[in-house]
């Protein structure tokens, strides 16, 4: 007997059970699919678009504005997951929630926006197992801390969660219209439009108001009969839409620019406040000799000198120069200023170098001397070594980045760069005799030992350490392959303080890539949040009546699937921001190609069915394989041979699992039941990927493994294969 459609559900001794629940589902009757029309079809399609599309909105705009949010990893993500979980097994929106969808939206943007107002940017940590810019509060009872943390942190999560069941059982409502395989590739598209014009928007440098309108004009549709939400969706942008002068919004940051006034006969300001995300991140200095001459005792230029200065204290004359991390271009002027011959000047965010060009009052980037690299340090160190480029001084800038990469990892932007095998790669850049210096501010931190313990590794001496003291916090690590006179103006080396932490400091890695952890452990902060979401996930499935959706092997079988995915995705973020750097664009890319992926997976069998044993076996394949050869084996690669690796390593494991969803999505009567409980699954892969923080990044490949091979296990008692 020859294969059935795949398009039509399969009979009760097909592969799986076609009805999910039959306590929730029997009442609903089964589809019709002849009923179906085009306008069906765009109307899933711009569904999904909603739904993917505002959850990368929420989850950008709370991370700026919010800043525990940019530290408590992808718990806005789950926490829309959960939503558009729900969503989707109910099948529609709940009547009362569709009507209060705008002001759900109205109240997290308006509070978001006006988050400073509200004394919600800087909410502090209740310890200091993390470290964290701007997020400690003197004068307060720890208990008090702790009590307005975990309030704020559960309101806001709440309200997310609310908020993405109306856009989930939109898309449920319209998915229950169309045959599953096609359903789901309307969904994969939609979503792909999503992940396209929110990045398009992004490289744009838009600020949120237009995010939200985008989000708001796909919205339309299902509420054009509601003048009242109409009239909510237009409030809400006028609210947040007000102009906000020296404000902008990078791929990475929301920035903030701060001009100091002059001292008095001098013509231009002679300092520049920048933040990012509310946080103070770096000024942008007149340093020049005319400046320095006539006005010596100007803060904060006074203090800072020093700091810039000392790098060219303790190297050749006039060096070649490589800064990474240069940010509005303070070193790069310090170096110009010191007989530079050459500098290569790396800052990943272009928003952020093009203010240095605009307003540094020494106009460094100008010099024909710059050369200007916009991208990851580490993606760049790779590619000197391929040029066989070397420097006499190789200096790492103040990158302390403020924020994760994406939602979708715990791996801050910077982590990266600071981790052994990045030292090393910086150290085979230095000419014999050549000199490293490392500016971090980070005061005497354990991070301050950690990276002392790790410049110590690879040298194989320590490094000089001073404690400038700019902006409070500010030490400069120094090292080269020559020792280095210990002498700079003045400055005292505090490395022998140091010595002995340092040597019980756990290195930071590319396997274990997290500085700014204090040790192997999944943070107070962060654990306790995970329990409180974990206890409130339960708590609204029992009320939602949605727990019976989960009972039974099929279930089971979708909500694994799920969780290896996100795992799968999370894992590819990571190693791809090693291997290609850890850039905005480098993240929009891996989203996009899961979503890609997935829709040729499932148009794959649409057309021509692929057997579920097939599928797997593929997968678990390419999965050890992963194992086997991590990416930072492609990095001696040309970059085609380097992007065809990647592909196989990381591309392969999405397609196969691509192919074992929409094998058993086939099989499906109430696919919308599928999809919610798929994306439930995706909420324990996002909860699971905290233990990251316990076995390093390779743990992703073994955990999505495991949960896989659970995922089979609930297929394969179940039914005989049809033929």
């Amino acid at each position: 007997m020859g294969r059935m459609n795949p398009t039509e559900p399969r009979n009760p001794a097909g592969k799986l059970e076609p009805i999910l629940s039959e306590t929730v589902s029997q009442s609903r009757g089964l589809p019709d699919y002849r009923k179906t029309s085009l306008r069906d079809a765009w109307l899933l399609f711009l569904a999904s678009f909603l739904a993917l599309y505002f959850e990368l909105v929420v989850i950008r705009f709370l991370s700026a504005e919010v800043r525990v949010f940019a530290y408590l990893k992808n718990l806005p993500l789950i926490a829309s997951f959960l939503g558009l979980g729900v969503g989707m097994i109910l099948g529609k929106p709940p009547r009362l929630w569709k009507r209060m969808f705008p002001f759900l939206a109205a109240a997290l943007f308006l509070s978001t926006a006006y988050a400073s107002n509200l004394h919600l940017t800087h909410v502090p940590f209740p310890n200091a197992d993390y470290f964290v810019w701007g997020a400690t509060q003197q004068g307060v009872h720890p208990f008090l801390e702790a009590l307005r943390y975990f309030l704020t942190v559960s309101t806001v999560t709440a309200v997310v969660v609310t908020l993405f069941v109306v856009p989930g059982g939109i898309v449920g409502q319209y998915l229950a219209l169309l045959p599953p395989l096609r359903g789901y590739g309307i969904n994969l598209a939609g979503s792909f439009a999503g992940i396209a014009l929110f990045t398009t928007l992004s490289f744009l440098n838009t600020p949120p108001v237009v995010w939200v309108l985008a989000g708001f004009l796909a919205a339309i549709p299902f509420f054009f009969r509601d003048r009242m939400a109409l009239l909510v969706f237009a409030a809400t942008l006028v609210a947040i839409g007000g102009p906000r002068p020296d404000n902008y919004w990078s791929p990475y940051y929301h920035i903030s620019l701060e001009k100091m006034p002059p001292p008095p006969g001098w013509a231009m300001p002679a300092t520049y406040v920048l933040s990012v995300n509310h946080d103070y991140h770096q000024k942008i200095l007149d340093l020049s000799p005319g400046f320095v001459r006539r006005y010596p005792e100007v803060e904060p230029n006074r203090s800072a000198l020093p700091s810039y200065e000392l790098p060219f204290q303790l190297a050749k004359d006039k060096p070649e120069v490589l800064i990474v991390g240069s940010g509005t271009g303070n070193d790069v002027a310090a170096a110009l200023r010191n007989g530079a011959t050459h500098i290569d000047a790396v800052e990943i965010d272009p928003l952020i170098l093009m203010l240095g060009r605009k307003y540094h009052p020494e106009r460094p980037y100008e010099s024909p001397l710059v050369t200007e690299h916009l991208g990851d340090a580490r993606a760049y160190f790779k590619e000197a070594k391929r040029r066989r480029q070397t420097y006499d001084l190789v200096i790492f800038g103040y990158l302390d980045s403020h924020t994760l990469l994406t939602s979708l990892s715990s791996v801050r932007l910077d982590n990266y760069v600071y981790t052994v095998e990045s030292f090393e790669e910086a150290r085979t850049l230095l000419k014999d005799g050549g000199t490293l210096v490392l500016a971090f501010a980070s005061a005497r931190t354990f991070v301050t030992v950690r990276l002392y313990a790790m410049l110590t590794h690879i040298f194989g001496r320590p490094p000089h350490v001073y404690a400038t003291g700019y902006d409070g916090d500010g030490v400069v690590f120094v090292e080269g392959k020559e020792r280095q006179s210990s002498a700079a103006q003045g400055l005292r080396d505090i490395g022998a303080d140091l010595v002995t932490m340092a040597s019980k400091a756990q290195l930071a890695t590319d396997r274990w890539p997290f500085l700014y952890l204090a040790n192997r452990t999944i943070p107070t902060s962060i654990l306790g949040v995970l329990v409180l979401f974990l206890w409130g996930c339960e708590g609204f499935l029992r009320r939602m009546k949605v727990l019976p959706s989960l009972r039974g092997r099929v279930p089971l079988h979708f909500l694994f699937l799920g969780a290896g995915f996100l795992l799968l995705e999370t894992k590819a973020v990571t190693e791809l921001s090693l291997l290609f750097g850890s850039t905005w664009t480098v993240n929009a890319f891996v989203i996009g190609t899961f979503l890609a992926a997935g829709f040729l997976a499932n148009s794959l069998v649409m057309f021509r069915p692929i057997s579920g044993r097939v599928a797997y076996a593929g997968l678990f394949v390419f999965l050890a394989l992963g194992l086997a050869i991590p990416c930072s084996r492609l990095e001696g690669l040309s970059f085609p041979l380097k992007m065809l690796g990647a592909a196989v390593l990381v591309g392969f494991p999405v397609f196969f699992s691509g192919l074992v969803f929409s094998d058993s999505f086939a099989a499906v009567a109430r696919p919308s039941e599928a999809l919610g409980v798929n994306l439930l699954g995706a909420v324990v892969g996002g909860t699971m990927e905290n233990l990251v923080m316990l076995w390093g990044v390779p743990s992703l490949g073994y955990l999505a493994i495991l949960i896989y091979g659970l995922s089979a296990a609930f297929t394969r008692t179940n039914v005989s294969e049809v033929r």
